[in-house]
């Protein structure tokens, strides 16, 4: 099976400290892959070097058998207008109220009329579970939930095929996180999206992914949660194999 988007030969560097080293990694069409490792091992540099944010030192990155980098800007931009972005904290603009904040791919990307631009936003309000009200709020009146849950309905502004999320449930409580979670299944069930997700959250990975990507010794480990598990990697057999992640793991089983 061809992967949708292919990283090759990937180097990451800032000064002397290399973060990527010729690393590789596939993400296949409609699958939700989970990208794991430890503090400082460039997860989130991974992430954003994908999606154009972080020019890398060397290595290409592909979508659908395109090269990234060699294409002009135009059909770079074009490719990546498909793609929706959910960044850690929101990053939501405080300037501006929810339904502003949802609109502005749409202002920014599109030919849209207000009234269409208003029309999709209400649509993309309810998708995340939101009501009318919260449209006219600014991000400090929300709590941490709705914050993830306006930041996602801007990242599917633009019905983006392949969604990314940066560490989407932290700084949530254990309802909140799970709530988010059912959220991402039922949008990946419904729209068929492919999702690359950062996550330290157990629950989430153990509940949502079909593969797991671990950033190790500045390379890729990816498998199914049961290879990983039976992975041999020192970071990987700590990390899997602590008390929670085995009582997680019982759980999914028992079910």
């Amino acid at each position: 099976m061809s992967a949708l988007i292919a990283i090759r030969n990937l180097v990451n560097q800032f000064g002397r400290q290399c973060v990527h080293d010729q690393l590789n990694m596939d993400i296949y069409q409609n699958e939700i892959l989970g990208l794991v490792g430890g503090s400082g091992s460039g997860k989130s540099v991974l992430l954003r070097s994908i999606v154009g944010l972080q020019k890398p030192k060397q290595g290409k990155i592909y979508f659908n058998d395109e090269e990234l980098t060699e294409l002009d800007s135009e059909r770079a931009t074009e490719i990546k207008r498909h793609w929706g972005m959910l960044f850690q904290r929101g990053a939501l603009f405080s300037s501006l109220t929810v339904a502003e904040n949802i609109m502005l791919p749409m202002k920014e990307f599109s030919n849209l009329t207000k009234e269409e631009r208003y029309e999709i936003m209400w649509i993309k309000l309810h998708m995340v579970g939101l009501e009318n009200p919260v449209a006219s709020k600014y991000p400090a009146e929300l709590s941490g939930g709705m914050v993830k849950r306006v930041a996602l309905a801007r990242a599917m502004a633009l019905d983006p095929e392949v969604l990314f999320l940066d560490e989407p449930t932290s700084g949530l409580d254990p309802i909140s996180a799970s709530e988010f979670d059912e959220l991402i299944a039922s949008l990946h069930k419904s729209l068929g999206l492919t999702v690359l997700m950062v996550t330290h959250d157990m629950d989430s990975l153990f509940t949502l992914c079909d593969r797991v990507a671990v950033v190790v010794d500045k390379k890729i480990i990816a498998g199914t949660l049961e290879e990983i598990l039976d992975d041999k990697h020192p970071w990987i057999q700590e990390y899997f194999h602590s008390p929670r992640a085995l009582s997680r793991h019982k759980l999914m089983i028992n079910r």
